[in-house]
């Protein structure tokens, strides 16, 4: 594994990443963050740029090249999640959604669709987390109150690669949101399964919960042990401090997609999330989920292992290796079957806030991109 160090400098403070491909198939990065409301000469805003697959025979390092930026002015964005349908793009900024239309073309343009309340705590109400559907039609949000919503979008055609026009923006529809109550804090992390039918959120409360949906009703399937409870967790409890909570969670790709004529609802799926205290050791565990046809999940823990005197802030889960970031600025690199480490590089001198693998089958399971 080849690290390849720095490829390009953002000039403002990152505060999330995502990696995906475009209509056309072309793989481009949305890289978010900014100086906050104060005025203090830094933007807020999200840079896209495009990020050539790497020649897996070659030694040139990467290459990252913006060509677009959305000025969010005032507000600072705080997520980004590019979604696989419509060339939408979502922001998370303060208490709030809002949803970009990205076009290509040779004048690429990003113009602004809607912005919608997602997170209603009495005081500090905050959107933490936001995550596209697989199939790009719904989004899920989690914030503050503690609680995960979906909401669906009604997405409409459109014939212009140049710009959306008043008509489009009055012909995107947000629907109301179905409501996930479980969490008693604020929302730390959240993954869509890949058949778009369950989602797995983890929060501040200590608790990680996946929700399944039956048939067009959405429920708890199950949770997975409360934060702070693991038994690789005992030896070191004179060194950790404070409360310990779920900080991430990720459903575990496959690596090879199931048919289409395959029910997959009650296949053994795979789960990583990591745990932290305020200080001391963080702790990476992977754990199986069986959620039958009523929608009861069955939860098993396979391996847990102590990431010693780091606190890990941010995770990425490919189908081969799980990806840590920590608050000093370090990246890790385990094994996603057996945990195993594999590499820890200096990647900043800050926390690092973002991680995201490549996005095709050939490439991500061996690049990704910090911030």
């Amino acid at each position: 594994m080849q690290v390849q160090g720095k490829i390009h400098s953002i000039k403002y403070p990152i505060f999330g990443i995502d990696w995906k491909r475009d209509a056309q198939g072309k793989p481009f990065v949305a890289i978010a963050g900014g100086g906050g409301a104060v005025k203090s000469g830094i933007k807020n805003c999200v840079t896209l740029a495009r990020v050539p697959p790497p020649k897996l025979t070659s030694r040139a390092p990467p290459s990252l090249a913006p060509y677009l930026i959305i000025d969010t002015v005032d507000d600072l964005v705080s997520g980004v999640a590019i979604g696989s349908k419509g060339g939408l793009i979502a922001l998370t900024m303060g208490s709030k959604t809002a949803i970009y239309r990205v076009t290509s073309g040779a004048t690429p343009t990003a113009s602004f669709v809607v912005a919608f309340q997602t997170d209603f705590a009495a005081t500090d109400s905050y959107q933490n987390a936001v995550k596209f559907s697989p199939d790009g039609g719904t989004i899920a949000t989690g914030g503050e109150d503690g609680v995960v919503r979906l909401w669906t979008l009604t997405i409409p055609p459109s014939k212009s690669e140049v710009d959306v026009d008043n008509k489009y923006r009055k012909s995107f529809k947000v629907s109301a949101p179905v409501l996930l109550n479980g969490h008693n804090g604020c929302i730390n992390g959240l993954s869509w399964h890949a058949s778009g039918t369950k989602v797995v959120s983890c929060a501040k409360d200590g608790q990680c919960i996946v929700w399944t949906r039956v048939e067009s009703t959405w429920k708890k399937a199950a949770t997975l042990g409360l934060a702070g409870e693991l038994d690789v967790q005992k030896p070191d409890k004179p060194t950790n401090k404070g409360n310990f909570i779920y900080r991430g969670c990720a459903f575990v790709p496959r690596r090879f997609p199931l048919h289409a004529s395959k029910k997959d609802d009650d296949d053994d799926d795979e789960i990583v999330t990591v745990q932290t205290p305020a200080r001391g050791s963080s702790y990476l565990t992977k754990w199986s989920c069986v959620v039958d046809d009523q929608g009861k999940g069955t939860i098993e823990e396979l391996t847990s292992i102590a990431v010693k005197d780091t606190i890990v802030c941010s995770l990425a889960v490919s189908a081969k290796y799980v990806a840590t970031g920590s608050s000093d600025g370090q990246v890790l690199i385990h094994r996603v079957d057996t945990l195993a480490h594999l590499k820890t590089f200096a990647a900043h001198f800050l926390p690092s806030t973002g991680l995201a693998f490549f996005p095709f089958a050939a490439y991500y399971l061996r690049f990704i991109l910090a911030g």
